[in-house]
């Protein structure tokens, strides 16, 4: 445990409601690519699509945000990454909306994201406040999970702020730069990919830091 438990999370706590459901997600970066891994079999998806996202999940009782990001890291792709320190904090509301937030907390995080869970899900409709921390990938995720991750995806950029706009087939990010980091073998390249979570959180930023 962190020292200074309640100091380490209260100045972020002041931005979310009270009661908010909370979890952490991990903006993981190796070179100029972005890290995601793409769901398991226990994810229920539509015939012929997966999603991708970051490693991340909900924040547990008595847990910091970082042991939060730790824990998940290496509970679904087996290593635990490097967490950064942003040097800046964005919220984005659920309508869109992007602002800077002052941030006090030694290890800043990236982005509050306010997601909202998807249709076909327990909670659909509700908000879920994705704390987002910058990490770096330094040695190969092992021992997946495979029921929760099929495999681990590497994107560009560009490729992320474009899964905001469309699905994409595997086969056509692979041919535009895309990686598969791990796992993935039996994947069909024409399988369309779609973003949640933290991925989703990410092509949002970009697109709203271009304007």
């Amino acid at each position: 445990m962190l020292d200074n438990w309640g100091d380490h999370m209260k100045n972020i706590f002041n931005y979310l409601p009270e009661e908010a459901e909370i979890g952490v997600g991990l903006a993981i970066k190796k070179d100029d690519h972005y890290i995601f891994f793409i769901a398991g079999d226990r994810h229920n998806c539509f015939e012929g699509e997966l999603f991708y996202a970051g490693v991340g999940g909900h924040l547990e009782k008595e847990e910091t945000l970082i042991e939060c990001g730790q824990r998940e890291a290496k509970e679904e792709i087996g290593i635990i990454p490097e967490i950064i320190s942003s040097y800046k904090t964005q919220y984005i509301s659920k309508d869109g909306n992007i602002k800077e937030i002052k941030i006090k907390n030694n290890i800043k995080p990236y982005a509050i994201y306010e997601m909202i869970h998807p249709d076909r899900t327990p909670k659909a409709g509700n908000v879920y406040h994705i704390i987002i921390y910058k990490a770096k990938l330094k040695e190969t995720p092992k021992n997946l999970k495979k029921d929760e991750v099929r495999g681990i995806i590497a994107l560009t950029k560009e490729q992320v702020i474009q899964g905001k706009k469309q699905k994409m087939k595997l086969g056509k990010l692979k041919d535009e730069g895309a990686k598969i980091i791990t796992g993935a073998e039996n994947i069909d390249n024409e399988t369309k990919l779609y973003p949640i979570g933290t991925a989703k959180a990410l092509a949002e930023i970009f697109l709203l830091n271009e304007r």
